[in-house]
């Protein structure tokens, strides 16, 4: 794809300001915090942890389906990590430029917008180029009010919707949608 790929450093901005950003990085990264990390690994070791100790010490309670739902919810948390340590996004005047939670990179340009839209029950940004290709952007990660900030100033207003445009102009004054409501 064209455009700039984003760089994986292995840092995940924490305690970064946006001078930081400005003066050691080219384009401001939006990283998960640290905190998904923890919940991660907490989660991954309690399931897997469940899962095994409950078919290594048998009890009445254990059955095919109790197994399956700790190494199911285990699988879960596998993909959490999968994010933390995959999912990248830079952004520059120009565009966005990304990679999932499975390590596919793509970039989009704020011209090429098509529509952009938040959603409350997901907790995220969804942007999508007139080429059909889709990026969401968490609230969970940091440094989202330079995302809004840029967004907001080089996208197309036709391609954000009112209740976007709101959201996004809170986010960019530095209040960003809450995780939790």
């Amino acid at each position: 794809m064209g455009g700039p790929q984003p760089r994986h450093d292995g840092r995940h901005g924490l305690g970064r300001s946006k001078s930081f950003l400005s003066t050691v990085c080219p384009s401001p990264r939006l990283v998960h915090p640290i905190s998904t990390l923890v919940i991660g690994l907490v989660c991954l070791v309690l399931f897997a942890g469940a899962a095994i100790v409950s078919n290594v010490f048998p009890n009445p309670t254990v059955t095919w389906w109790t197994t399956s739902i700790f190494v199911g919810f285990a699988l879960l948390s596998v993909l959490v990590l999968s994010a933390f340590f995959l999912e990248d996004h830079e952004v520059s005047e120009d565009g966005l430029a990304f990679r999932n939670f499975v390590g596919v990179r793509r970039y989009l340009r704020w011209s090429d917008l098509r529509l952009v839209r938040y959603s409350p029950a997901m907790k995220w940004f969804r942007l999508e180029t007139h080429a059909g290709t889709a990026a969401r952007v968490s609230v969970m990660l940091t440094g989202l009010p330079e995302f809004a900030r840029l967004l907001l100033h080089n996208a197309a207003r036709g391609s954000i919707d009112s209740e976007t445009f709101n959201v996004l102009g809170a986010t960019a004054a530095g209040n960003p949608p809450s995780v939790l409501r």
